[in-house]
């Protein structure tokens, strides 16, 4: 089958971030910085638009993998196998907490809670400014992987080993699943009007969720595996999901291959996109930081 025609990509930035692994990327919210997070154990700041090292937040002890930020920005949540997550005053770089045994974390739309995936697979949920512990789940599966809030923060969506779980805040009671990804499932993410879930799973699929009646409303077979990390774009009219060796961007109305970016590396991790939707970001493998001009 002839694959569809797509924009050639032009040659990204490449930034020379954390010499090992780069595993994720975000954006600030007024778009003056990019972060990056890597198996040096560090988080580094990058000017935008001239991507030119702006800082670095040094505490973990191993890998970071996760990067979740403030509906404010002034708070940064990492998440490292080192077995800690730390939240750090932003730019300022000041760890403000420590949350032991906890491997990534996200913050609730509203700024009050910060949800963590602990070591031994449970979810907490903590008070984000103070850093006390208000609830810790019961177990919800094999193996949690994935958070997101919903938009009014009164529902916490919890990838597991195939079913995504729908928690009620501020209960934290379990109230349904959305069942359709086999497998484990890899990443989730909420369009900025808080309409849909996306969600991508090791069975190789998107799938876009109604967060009305939770329905799935549309799904997209990507034909590639890998850690299928995804960025939705600010206006929410694309999704962008990283694979192995690949970068593909999917319109969400209609589920068309937009473009499709290759990238000369296996492992493609986090991806972010900047809040006026200019830049896309990603963290690869090769421990780089590629950035392109959209």
């Amino acid at each position: 089958m002839k694959r569809p025609s797509t924009p050639a990509p032009e040659e990204p930035i490449v930034i020379d971030a954390h010499g090992r692994h780069a595993q994720a990327v975000a954006f600030t919210k007024d778009g003056k910085r990019l972060v990056s997070a890597g198996q040096d154990a560090c988080v580094r700041l990058w000017s935008v638009p001239g991507f030119k090292a702006d800082g670095v937040f040094e505490g973990h002890s191993n890998s970071v993998n996760s990067l979740s930020f403030s509906p404010d920005g002034s708070l940064l949540a990492t998440g490292s196998t080192d077995g800690t997550v730390r939240v750090w005053s932003f730019p300022q770089g000041k760890c403000l907490h420590i949350f032991a045994k906890q491997l990534t974390a996200r913050f609730s739309p509203d700024g009050a809670l910060l949800a963590t995936i602990s070591a031994k697979g449970r979810v907490v949920l903590w008070d984000a400014k103070t850093g006390e512990e208000l609830k810790t789940l019961p177990a919800l599966d094999k193996r949690i992987t994935a958070l997101a809030f919903t938009s009014d923060a009164a529902t916490l969506l919890v990838g597991g080993t195939g079913p995504i779980h729908r928690v009620s805040l501020p209960e934290g009671k379990k109230v349904g699943e959305l069942e359709g990804h086999k497998v484990v499932v890899a990443c989730l993410r909420l369009t900025p009007d808080g309409t849909l879930l996306a969600s991508t799973g090791g069975d190789g699929i998107l799938r876009l969720w109604s967060t009305e009646d939770w329905s799935e409303v549309r799904k997209v077979a990507l034909g590639a595996g890998g850690v299928l990390q995804m960025a939705i774009a600010p206006k929410g009219d694309v999704v962008t999901v990283g694979a192995d060796h690949l970068i593909q961007t999917f319109s969400i109305k209609d589920k068309k291959l937009v473009s499709r970016i290759e990238v000369p590396v296996k492992g493609v991790y986090g991806l972010a996109i900047s809040p006026d939707g200019r830049y896309l970001a990603n963290a690869a493998a090769d421990g780089k930081v590629r950035v392109w001009e959209r």
